[in-house]
C-alpha cells in the first residue's frame, strides 16, 4: 500500500456546533482547528474552518469541509493552502474503520500549485480518540 502524501491532525469542540434537525434531516456545522506536517506542506488551519454535515432522513450523509492553512511549502516558501473535502457516508457504512473522501486544493506556493491544483487525490477519514485524521493519498501513485 502507498503512503499518505499528507495527513491532517482535525480538532473539534462539541460546544462550538451549530445543529438543526428536523422530519427532513438535519445540518451540523463544524467548526475546527487542524494541523498537517509532511514532505510537502506544513502548517496550521487560519480561523474560519468548518465542516457542515447533511443528513437525510435515511441516516445518509454528505459532509463538505472548508479551510485553509498557512505554512511552508516543500522549498520552506510561506505559503497558503485552501482544502475543499467532500464525502459521503451512508448509514451502511458507518461500522466501517474509515470513510472515503474527495480533496480538491488551491494554493499560492510556487511549488505545489500545478501539482496540487490537479483532481488526483482522495483521502482517507477516520475519527481518533483526539479528533480526526485525515490521510491525503495521489490516486495516480497507487498500486
Amino acid at each position: 500500500m502507498n503512503e499518505p502524501i499528507m495527513i491532517f491532525q482535525v480538532y473539534a469542540d462539541a460546544n462550538d456546533c451549530s445543529d438543526m434537525v428536523c422530519p427532513y434531516g438535519g445540518v451540523s456545522f463544524i467548526p475546527f482547528t487542524a494541523t498537517v506536517e509532511s514532505a510537502l506542506f506544513t502548517g496550521r488551519t487560519l480561523p474560519g474552518a468548518c465542516d457542515v454535515q447533511v443528513e437525510n432522513p435515511a441516516g445518509s450523509r454528505n459532509m463538505c469541509a472548508k479551510y485553509m492553512f498557512q505554512g511552508r511549502d516543500s522549498a520552506g516558501n510561506e505559503c497558503h493552502l485552501f482544502v475543499e473535502n467532500n464525502g459521503y457516508l451512508a448509514e451502511v457504512m458507518r461500522n466501517d474503520p474509515f470513510f472515503h473522501a474527495y480533496p480538491k486544493f488551491m494554493t499560492d506556493s510556487p511549488v505545489l500549485g500545478e501539482y496540487l491544483s490537479q483532481q488526483r487525490f482522495r483521502s482517507e477519514v477516520q475519527g481518533r480518540d483526539w479528533g480526526v485524521e485525515i490521510r491525503i493519498y495521489d490516486v495516480l501513485k497507487e498500486p
